[in-house]
């Protein structure tokens, strides 16, 4: 999807800078920012490569200004924002520290040096997330921390394989058991950083502490982290935590970096504000965040976010060797515990936009591109002209959402919510904005608030049949309106009280392919008899809009795909962070407008919001996991708080001209969600060589 310069949505910093499919989030780094310093390329001619917005971590209209990277989706759960003051501080510091960060890179201007292994053994992957400033701090709130490191440069404990909740492969974890509520991770035993020291538990329980600096939602399951020898982890869930969840915030949110280089940060006096902060946040969010814990906290992400590495020390298959604006270079590195199954001797990271990112691929310059890629229809005719050339489509990444201003009339009326879901051809704006072929987003089966691959996990067949697939059915949607008081006369609506029925659609203004989307909306309701007008606004003003319930109907982006549902629901545009919100910069503001309380099938009366904080908190895989979404999904289709348009797929373009991939029914496709993981995770499994 063709994004935006400014990532307004993401809710905490973003660390392991791996390059994430939309999905990935999990997955979501393939991070852009809105460079505070820009630096001057390296080498080449092509000179500074301007800035996109990778996919962001879904669920909040607008919490910050401050940019960020993308999150993986797996952090996405309870994942705490950073206070705008802190913002501010932050801010300060990398703005003062940004043009010696981008000086950093070691061995820049080798990348100009030319290749050391034979071209058709170099893999060169295309990346729609450019970069003008770097550095190698992952604390870092705004400098670009290099988008090849997750995976490539540092290893996850174990990746999620999607769709599932609770299935993973082991990565820098060798392996972990449960017992009552402890968890306990042992690492790789011949896991190695790349200065030749040991990966150990210390290493773990140092990040983590860092983490905790940035609320990360690991710290919202736990209450205790502790090294067991030299290889094993143990954490503590607190009380009601289900295990899965405590997996799922670990495994997709946590990166392991060397204590031989952050550790010195990890003070006796960190670790007790740390433990008490949260102690104290748990019963009493307010009073935590006012606490001398928390200042304490404050102060020393201050601090870490001041340091600039003079390089990366890694423990993956993979090390830096070369990175200027435009390309990270990356070389095997013989030290990895699994070095043996790696083939692939470079790789070659290319930052580009995404009109270059296909121009490479069409070219051949780029044999790979996965995580955010977006090909139009017209580039995909040209791109499966190539033989050696594939494409895939794996559905499932994300929604595209219509939201409706539940508080306002009269879309505080049911019927006339249903009405809409009715009169927009989804099927049609979603042809014309992404095609046909293998496109980047389809419409949805059932707009129930799961996209289709989720649903079916956790709904049964006979549920999906019951629900209302709302087809694009004007008849249907003028009797809806005329069940609620309006009237049609001379071919054009009037609402109850005998005044022109007119609708303003409003969309983010860079979202340019759902422009394409919401202009057929706008057609469509003008020949409906609607008096509809298309209102682009900037960024910043949008998400304003939306948390202040300033608008009639609006485009929502992006959420689900999780494979957790209630967390799909938790961030969906009825959620905590979109309506009604409690804390946080918006707390106060209604959002959406919908409810609160709403009588939920299966649940009553309930705070919409709240209740979906509490389960989300509470709920592990299972029957009741199962029971609730079918609660929430009757709601969404019922009532249409919101209105899924487009589920949104993940495309992966791959050549097999120099390069064996995994064949099209492999589940790498679909598990992998990250780019650099599956190029990894393919190796290891021996899906992917060179030829």
């Amino acid at each position: 999807m063709v994004q935006p310069e400014l990532d307004t949505w993401s809710t905490a910093p973003t660390r392991d800078g791996s390059a994430l499919s939309p999905r990935a989030t999990d997955q979501r780094m393939s991070a852009a920012f809105e460079p505070l310093v820009t630096c001057p390329p390296r080498f080449g001619k092509e000179g500074v490569m301007g800035i996109t917005r990778s996919p962001r971590s879904p669920g909040s209209w607008l919490e910050h200004t401050v940019l960020r990277p993308r999150q993986p989706r797996g952090r996405q759960r309870q994942t705490s924002r950073l206070s705008r003051g802190l913002q501010a501080v932050l801010a300060a510091i990398v703005i003062a520290a940004a043009a010696a960060a981008c000086t950093d890179s070691p061995t820049a201007s080798n990348a100009a040096k030319g290749n050391t292994t034979a071209p058709d053994t170099v893999l060169v992957m295309g990346s729609a997330s450019p970069w003008t400033a770097w550095g190698y701090n992952p604390w870092s709130t705004n400098l670009n921390f290099p988008s090849s490191a997750g995976g490539f440069i540092f290893l996850p404990l174990a990746i999620q394989n999607w769709p599932s909740l609770d299935s993973f492969t082991p990565q820098l974890a060798q392996s972990w058991s449960v017992d009552g509520r402890q968890l306990q991770i042992n690492l790789q035993p011949k896991a190695t950083w790349q200065d030749g020291t040991p990966v150990t538990s210390k290493d773990v329980v140092d990040t983590l502490y860092l983490d905790a600096l940035t609320q990360a939602g690991i710290w919202n399951d736990i209450t205790e982290v502790t090294a067991k020898g030299a290889k094993s982890v143990v954490l503590t869930a607190r009380p009601g935590i289900p295990m899965v969840l405590v997996k799922n915030d670990l495994f997709n949110g946590v990166m392991p970096y060397p204590s031989s280089v952050w550790g010195k940060y990890v003070t006796p006096e960190l670790k007790q504000a740390v433990d008490s902060y949260f102690t104290q946040a748990r019963t009493d969010p307010a009073a935590a965040a006012e606490s001398p814990a928390y200042k304490k906290m404050t102060s020393a992400l201050q601090n870490l976010a001041k340091v600039h590495p003079k390089t990366l020390v890694g423990d993956g298959p993979y090390k830096l060797v070369g990175m200027t604006t435009q390309e990270q270079k990356l070389a095997k590195w013989d030290g990895f515990y699994a070095a043996d199954k790696i083939t692939i001797k470079e790789i070659r990271y290319l930052g580009n936009q995404q009109p270059q990112v296909n121009s490479n691929l069409l070219s051949g310059t780029a044999d790979f591109s996965s995580g955010w890629l977006y090909m139009p229809s017209a580039i995909v005719g040209q791109w499966l002209q190539n033989p050696d050339a594939h494409l895939l489509s794996v559905p499932g990444t994300f929604q595209g959402q219509i939201v409706f201003n539940g508080a306002k009339p009269p879309f505080n009326s049911v019927k006339v919510r249903q009405a809409m879901a009715y009169a927009l051809p989804r099927q049609k704006m979603d042809e014309l904005a992404w095609g046909k072929t293998k496109p980047h987003a389809v419409a949805p089966s059932i707009p129930e608030g799961l996209v289709d691959q989720v649903a079916q996990q956790f709904l049964t067949k006979d549920q999906l049949a019951s629900l209302n697939p709302y087809p694009y059915d004007t008849k249907k949607a003028a009797a809806l309106l005329e069940e609620a008081g309006f009237r049609r006369t001379g071919g054009k609506w009037f609402t109850p009280d005998g005044k022109p029925f007119k609708v303003t659609l409003e969309m983010n203004s860079g979202w340019t392919d759902q422009i394409a989307a919401f202009k057929v909306a706008d057609s469509a309701l003008d020949s409906f008899g609607i008096d509809s007008t298309l209102s682009t606004v900037e960024g910043v003003s949008y998400s304003e809009d939306l948390h202040a319930g300033d608008f009639q109907v609006a485009a929502f982006c992006c959420t689900g795909g999780s494979p957790n549902p209630l967390l799909d629901f938790q961030q969906s545009p009825m959620g905590s962070a979109n309506n009604f919100t409690a804390t946080g910069s918006s707390a106060g503001r209604r959002g959406l407008g919908f409810g609160p309380k709403v009588n939920v099938p299966g649940l009553g009366v309930v705070n919409v919001p709240q209740e979906l904080d509490k389960q989300v908190h509470q709920v592990a895989s299972g029957p009741r996991m199962k029971e609730l979404t079918w609660s929430w999904a009757q709601l969404v289709n019922q009532q249409v708080p919101y209105l899924e348009y487009a589920d949104f797929a993940n495309q992966i373009a791959f050549s097999t001209k120099k390069f064996k991939w995994p064949a099209e029914s492999s589940p790498l496709w679909r598990q992998m969600t990250n780019g650099n993981y599956l190029v990894v995770v393919g190796q290891e499994k021996g899906e992917i060589s060179p030829k």
